[in-house]
C-alpha cells in the first residue's frame, strides 16, 4: 500500500506536498496538538503542585530549564535537515535523502552524549550551589539531573525524525506522536503520585515516555521513507552544509531567547519585581494570539523548502495566503484585547494590576501584529537556505533593543519596556519581509499590500480604543468586526476560497444533522 511519502516522492516533485488543503489540514493538527496537552495541564498542573508541594515542583521547574538550554546543542542540525530534506525531494533528488537523515541523526545522538556529559559534570556543582536547593532534597535533585542528562542524546536527535516526516507533509503521524507524548507526560506524574512523591521516578516515567516517542518517530521514519532502513550510511559530504545551515540557526537560538526573557530581569532592576508581574501576565496573555500563524509556520518550513529553489512561483502564491490568513486571524482577537484591556485586566486580576498592565498589553498587542505577520517570512527566509539573515538581523536588533530599554523605562516605566518590545518586534518584521523581497522579488506587491493591511488594522484597534465609554467601545468593537467579517469573506479570500469554505460547512451540516431533520 503507497503512503503520502511514497507517492509524492516517486512523482520527483513538491506539489503534492505543498497543495492548499494538505497545508491547511497539518496547520489545523498542529494546533490540535498543542492545544490538548495543555488543557490537560490546567487540570494536571495544579494537582503536581498541590502534592509535590512548591519547593519539589520548583526543582522539577528548574532541572527542564536547565536541560531545555543544553538542547541548544543540537546545533540546529534538526531544523537544518528538515530543509535540506524538503529541498531534495523538491528537486527529485529523493536519493540524497538517507545520507542526509543518518549523518543529522548520528551527530546530534552524539552531541546529545556530550551535553549529558555536561549535566553530569556540573550537577553537583548546580544542586549544590548554583541553584540553593533545600539540603534534604539534594540527593533527589541530583538524580533528577542524571536521569535528565541521559535521556539528552534522544532528545536531541528525537528532532532528526520528526523533521524527516514533517519534510514529508506528515504531520498527521508527528501530532498523534507528539500529542500523546504530551498526554502521557502529565498522566504519568500523576499515576507516579500513588506510589511515591519522589522526582526521581516521577521524571523517570516522563523519561520514558520521550524514550517511546524516539523510537516511534525513528520507525515511522524508516518505514514512510523509501530507502531509508537499508541505507544507513552518514555522509562527510553533507556534513558541511548541515552545519552551515545548523550553525546560523544556533546563534538565533541563543540570542532570541536572551531578548524573550532577559528584559524581564531589567524591568525588576531598573523598575521593581511587582513592575515584572504587570509586564509578563500582559506578554503571555498576548502571545497565545499568534497561534495559527505560528501553526502555519512550522507547516509552510517544509513546503517552503521544497518550493523555493525548484518553484519560487509556487512559493510566492503560499507566501501570499499565508499572509491574508494571518492578518484575517489576528485581527479579531487584537481588537477584542485592544478595546477592553482595562476590563479584562480588572475581571482577572483587580484593578491595581489593570492601572499598570493595560497600557503594557495594548502597546504589546501592536508588537504581537507584527511579529505575527513576520513568522511566515522567517520560515521562508530560513527554508530558501538563508539562516544567516536571521541570526544577522537578531544580532544586530539585540544591542539596539537593550538600549531601548534603558531609555524608555525611566520615563515611561514598564509601558516603555512594552514599547521597545513593540519596536524591536517590529524592526525584525520589517527586515524579514524585505528579505523576503530579495528572495522573491515577484512578491514586493504583495508585502506592500500585507503591511498596509496591518498599518490600517492597527488604527482602527488604536483609534476606537479611544473612546472612554464602555458602552461606546462594545458598540464600535461590533460594527467594526462586522465590516471586518464582510470585508474579509469578499475581499481577502479567492472565489474559490470562498467555495471550499462554503462546502466544507455544507458537509458538516449533513454530518451533525440527521438527513430526515434536514428535510
Amino acid at each position: 500500500m503507497s503512503t503520502q511519502a511514497e507517492i509524492s516522492i516517486t512523482g520527483g516533485g513538491s506539489s503534492q506536498l505543498t497543495g492548499g488543503r494538505l497545508l491547511a489540514r497539518n496547520t489545523l493538527l498542529s494546533i490540535v496538538g498543542e492545544a490538548a496537552p495543555l488543557i490537560l495541564g490546567l487540570i494536571a498542573v495544579p494537582i503536581l503542585v498541590r502534592e509535590l508541594g512548591a519547593d519539589r515542583y520548583g526543582v522539577l521547574t528548574l532541572s527542564y530549564l536547565v536541560v531545555g538550554y543544553l538542547s541548544l546543542f543540537d546545533l540546529g542540525l534538526g531544523r537544518a535537515a528538515t530543509q535540506q530534506i524538503s529541498d531534495v525531494i523538491g528537486a527529485g533528488e529523493t536519493e540524497r535523502i538517507p545520507p542526509i537523515f543518518w549523518t543529522s541523526m548520528i551527530v546530534m545522538f552524539l552531541m546529545g552524549i556530550c551535553a549529558a556529559a555536561i549535566i553530569a559534570g556540573t550537577s553537583h556543582w548546580l544542586v549544590y550551589s548554583a541553584l540553593r536547593i533545600p539540603a534534604p532534597m539534594r540527593s533527589e535533585s541530583m538524580g533528577v539531573f542524571l536521569v535528565l542528562g541521559a535521556m539528552l542524546p534522544f532528545v536531541l536527535s528525537g528532532s532528526c525524525s520528526i523533521g524527516t516526516l514533517a519534510s514529508f507533509q506528515r504531520f498527521d503521524l508527528t501530532t498523534a506522536v507528539g500529542a500523546a507524548t504530551g498526554v502521557y507526560s502529565f498522566i504519568a506524574p500523576l499515576a507516579v503520585l500513588f506510589f511515591t512523591r519522589n522526582l526521581v521516578w516521577i521524571v523517570a516515567a516522563i523519561a520514558a515516555g520521550r524514550l517511546a516517542a524516539w523510537a516511534v518517530n525513528l520507525t515511522l521514519c524508516m518505514r514512510r521513507v523509501p530507502g531509508l532502513a537499508t541505507n544507513v550510511h552518514p555522509s562527510r559530504e553533507c556534513l558541511r552544509p548541515l552545519m552551515s545551515f545548523g550553525g546560523w540557526i544556533t546563534v538565533s537560538g541563543l540570542t532570541s531567547p536572551l531578548m524573550i526573557n532577559l528584559d524581564r530581569f531589567v524591568i525588576g532592576s531598573m523598575l521593581s519585581i511587582s513592575a515584572v508581574s504587570y509586564y509578563s501576565v500582559p506578554y503571555q496573555i498576548v502571545n497565545k494570539l499568534p497561534m495559527l500563524p505560528g501553526a502555519m509556520s512550522g507547516v509552510l518550513f517544509p513546503a517552503f523548502s521544497a518550493t523555493a529553489r525548484t518553484d519560487p512561483d509556487r512559493a510566492s502564491i503560499l507566501l501570499e495566503r499565508a499572509s491574508r490568513y494571518a492578518l484575517l486571524a489576528l485581527f479579531p482577537g487584537v481588537l477584542i484585547l485592544f478595546f477592553f484591556s482595562s476590563e479584562i485586566l480588572t475581571i482577572f486580576f483587580g484593578i491595581d494590576f489593570a492601572h499598570h498592565g493595560s497600557a503594557v498589553m495594548r502597546w504589546l498587542l501592536i508588537g504581537v501584529v507584527m511579529n505575527g505577520l513576520a513568522l511566515i517570512p522567517y520560515s521562508l527566509v530560513q527554508a530558501a537556505n538563508r539562516p544567516d539573515l536571521t541570526a544577522k538581523f537578531h544580532i544586530a536588533e539585540a544591542p539596539i533593543y537593550f538600549l531601548m530599554l534603558f531609555l524608555l523605562m525611566p520615563r515611561f516605566g514598564v509601558a516603555g519596556a512594552a514599547v521597545a518590545w513593540t519596536l524591536r518586534v517590529s524592526l525584525d518584521a520589517g527586515a524579514l519581509f524585505a528579505a523576503t523581497a530579495m528572495i522573491l522579488p515577484a512578491n514586493k506587491f504583495v508585502i506592500l499590500h500585507t503591511l498596509c493591511m496591518a498599518a490600517i488594522a492597527l488604527v482602527v484597534v488604536t483609534c476606537g480604543a479611544m473612546l472612554a465609554a464602555l458602552e461606546s467601545r462594545i458598540v464600535c468593537a461590533s460594527v467594526v468586526l462586522l465590516v471586518y467579517a464582510v470585508w474579509g469573506w469578499y475581499r481577502m479570500l479567492a472565489q474559490n476560497e470562498r467555495e471550499t469554505i462554503l462546502q466544507k460547512l455544507t458537509d458538516l451540516r449533513f454530518k451533525v444533522l440527521p438527513t430526515k431533520a434536514i428535510a
